[in-house]
């Protein structure tokens, strides 16, 4: 039983988040108070089954769940609990539920808040798919989730200009990078030929060896960059912040920013180890965590100044992966560890100051501590471990990013701009752990004695989430198991051997530490010059921001003009466009690939055929040339009928017969709407262009027609139909049999466009005749 439990139980987990998400609506209506507590039921039994999973996945085990999907082509729902997966669905499963009893109260008396968790489990539900996918595919399919979903989140007060100005931005920059992956994934499949990530990664080899390595490694990071915020694509994580703080907290610390490192992670053992990696997403992730802790201190409030933090840290994160040594990867998944917790506390914690205030601006906030205790601990602990100050587990990630660094190919050039980073991040640290609650000067939208201690609903998820960071500092062995599978599932066995100790002697990484303590409290010390020269400097609103609003104003024009142009009301200019564009695709295949003579067509037309043939030309010349539209009409039924002679002529007398139909049904539509609606004579004089543009795209379609008529004939599905005609369809008329059975609901869907255009018609008749009848 238990070899089929544990891949059951995997697959129950996938659907439980979505589940939660069907439910949400209803249990909010039922218990509008009580919601939150119950709905993180469903993250939290998740986060007790993952936890209890810890042991077998450390010893070794790795459930797993493979099911044809879509086998033709090669898209199986498979899904792989490793320890990288196993690590990252602890950190959304167990976030995940103290976010949302946090959301219950925080949200408490919002319209909608059924709705928003119905968004935000789906979003949960789209994260966890990401992490557990074990097919190329399926892993896309769970990034889009989170596309889509992070972008109704962040533009939920949507009745806000800067809610729906962020919710674009971040679709914009990140369905682009998700285009991107998508391409990148399929060439990686055809190259080869399998969408399994586990065969993937097994076949590394042959990947870096493939020509098409280059490009499959510039598109895969296109779309983790763009997720991951980093430079130049960190401009929609600031404007993020629009979101409700939930949302925040829960993107931040430990998903939606997380997913394009965990895509960095989980990919490379193919992708990585080559000279293209390590020196792009080296260089990348350097440059993102300075400007991101440099931008940090530009800025007042609280959700900002963590945004921006989050960018440095995120840019810490790929750094780290590009160096690819067992060291960087060891500090790269305790880092991200550590992170979450303190992030999730600090945004959580910004949310409660700003639900009790009414204010996140830290330069309006001073001595918070004596109305908020207990919020205040929470963040102080946070916020220490964000500065990387012993005890707290932040303070053993830095350590040991110091040390990847100085014992990567980077040396101490790249240590010495980790611990710039780190100094901006220390500086942030102290603005939104410490300014806030520190002081005695109290200068919040609301008057001092309204100020109180947030509900135990919102306290609780950052003071849990703050012990946590301190226990895993004071006992990091506890969770050094999990950490290092997780380094061994990214740079293989040698990553294995991770040791977590807090203190590592006097080394050059504590040296480091220490330098960034004092340039980062130097700096804090120095914020109000500082703020004003980073203002002065504006340096968000330079480079990608720039380049952002000057492409969307682009586009815009490009948009606009295009629609004056084909959208301009006339007809005649319709008919152009679409026929140039149908006749231009039809070039491009004649030039691709029917380069030659149709070979082996008959040539020998008999004398009855050749007058059929004058005769549709000739109607078609009256028909254009006419200025009398009943002649127009009149001409196009005689082509109709000339056509029905020539599916007599081939042995098509049923088809014969529709045509006959068909066209003197349109010929008496047409006489009927004319003569309700008059239509000028043609007033457009003749231009060649307009008679030479139908010519060569008749002369096209002749020219593929011939092509196809010459090719040997395909048996298999003639023989197929006529075989199935009478035992399954009961009927031996093929045509009518494939209409109205094998195809049937295709049949079903044409008659219904039909009628539907009627019906448009008649409703158009009608609302003429009653505008007739009102004026008169």
């Amino acid at each position: 039983m238990a070899c089929w439990a544990a891949p059951m139980a995997l697959c129950i987990a996938f659907f439980v988040p979505f589940i939660a998400a069907a439910l949400a609506v209803l249990i909010t209506r039922l218990s509008q108070s009580w919601a939150g507590w119950v709905l993180a039921l469903f993250p939290a039994g998740l986060a007790v089954w993952f936890g209890a999973q810890v042991p077998a996945v450390v010893g070794g085990g790795v459930p797993a769940v493979s099911v044809p999907w879509m086998p033709d082509l090669g898209i199986d729902f498979a899904l792989r609990l490793d320890g990288l997966a196993l690590l990252m669905a602890l950190l959304i499963t167990g976030l995940g539920t103290l976010v949302v009893i946090y959301a219950g109260r925080y949200l408490v008396h919002h319209e909608v808040l059924g709705r928003f968790y119905g968004w935000l489990l789906l979003f949960m539900g789209g994260m966890l798919g990401l992490v557990l996918a074990d097919n190329t595919l399926l892993l896309f399919v769970c990034w889009e989730v989170t596309t889509f979903s992070s972008f109704i989140l962040i533009g939920f007060e949507h009745k806000e200009d800067a809610a729906r100005e962020s919710a674009q931005r971040a679709l914009l920059i990140t369905a682009l990078g998700g285009q991107s992956l998508l391409v990148g994934l399929l060439l990686m499949g055809d190259v080869l030929g399998t969408l399994s990530i586990s065969a993937t990664l097994a076949a590394a080899d042959t990947l870096k060896g493939s020509p098409r390595y280059l490009a499959i490694l510039l598109l895969v990071l296109g779309g983790a960059f763009t997720k991951s915020a980093q430079m130049p694509f960190h401009t929609w994580l600031p404007g993020a912040m629009t979101a409700p703080t939930p949302v925040s907290a829960y993107l931040h610390s430990a998903t939606m920013v997380k997913a394009g490192v965990f895509l960095l992670a989980r990919m490379a053992p193919a992708l990585g180890g080559t000279p293209a990696w390590e020196t792009i997403l080296t260089g990348v992730g350097a440059v993102t965590m300075v400007l991101g802790a440099l931008l940090a201190l530009g800025h007042t409030d609280l959700k900002l100044v963590l945004a921006y933090a989050t960018v440095s840290v995120l840019g810490a994160l790929v750094m780290l992966l590009g160096q690819g040594t067992a060291v960087a990867i060891q500090a790269m998944v305790t880092f991200l560890t550590a992170h979450a917790l303190y992030k999730g506390t600090l945004f959580l914690v910004a949310g409660s100051v700003d639900h009790e205030t009414g204010t996140r601006d830290v330069t309006h906030l001073g001595g918070l501590r004596k109305h908020l205790p207990l919020t205040a601990a929470a963040a102080a602990v946070a916020a220490l471990s964000m500065m990387g100050i012993p005890p707290l587990f932040g303070f053993v990630g830095k350590e040991l990013i110091y040390e990847a660094c100085l014992k990567g190919p980077g040396g101490w050039p790249l240590a010495l701009g980790a611990m710039v980073g780190f100094g901006g991040m220390v500086a942030a640290a102290l603005r939104v752990g410490v300014q806030p609650f520190a002081g005695k000067t109290f200068r919040a939208g609301k008057p001092e004695s309204e100020v109180h201690e947030a509900p135990p609903s919102m306290w609780l998820g950052p003071a849990l989430l703050a012990t946590t960071g301190l226990a895993l500092g004071l006992v990091p062995w506890a969770i050094q198991p999990l950490l290092a599978i997780a380094a061994a599932d990214i740079g293989g066995g040698q990553a294995a051997g991770l040791k977590l100790t807090l203190w590592h002697g006097l080394t050059p990484a504590l040296g480091l530490s220490a330098g960034s303590l004092l340039l980062g409290g130097g700096l804090f010390a120095a914020r109000e010059p500082v703020l004003k020269g980073l203002r002065a400097m504006n340096l968000s609103s330079h480079g990608p921001e720039r380049f952002y609003q000057a492409s969307l104003s682009g586009l815009l024009k490009l948009s606009s003009s295009m629609t004056r142009v084909l959208q301009n009301g006339s007809l005649h200019q319709y008919i152009v466009v679409t026929m140039a564009t149908f006749g231009g695709l039809l070039a491009l295949a004649v030039v691709l690939r029917l380069r030659e003579w149709p070979r082996g067509v008959a040539m020998d037309v008999l004398p009855y055929e050749v007058v059929v043939l004058v005769g549709i030309l000739v109607s078609a010349v009256l028909a254009v040339v006419s200025r009398s539209a009943l002649s127009s009409i009149m001409a196009l039924g005689a082509l109709g009928l000339a056509e029905a002679l020539l599916y007599v002529f081939f042995g098509a007398p049923d088809l014969a017969m529709t045509q006959v139909v068909v066209q003197t049904l349109t010929v008496i539509l047409f006489a009927l709407v004319f003569a309700r609606f008059p239509v000028n004579p043609h007033q457009h004089r003749f231009r060649w262009w307009t008679a030479a543009l139908p010519l060569a795209v008749g002369g096209l379609i002749t020219w593929i027609l011939l092509h196809v008529a010459s090719g040997p004939s395909h048996r298999r599905l003639a023989d197929f139909y006529a075989s199935r005609s009478v035992p399954g369809g009961q009927g031996l008329n093929i045509v009518n049999v494939i209409l109205v059975d094998f195809r049937a609901l295709d049949t079903l869907g044409e008659t219904t466009v039909l009628a539907t255009s009627g019906l448009g018609v008649y409703l158009l008749f009608r609302t003429r005749s009653q505008r007739k009848k009102r004026q008169a």
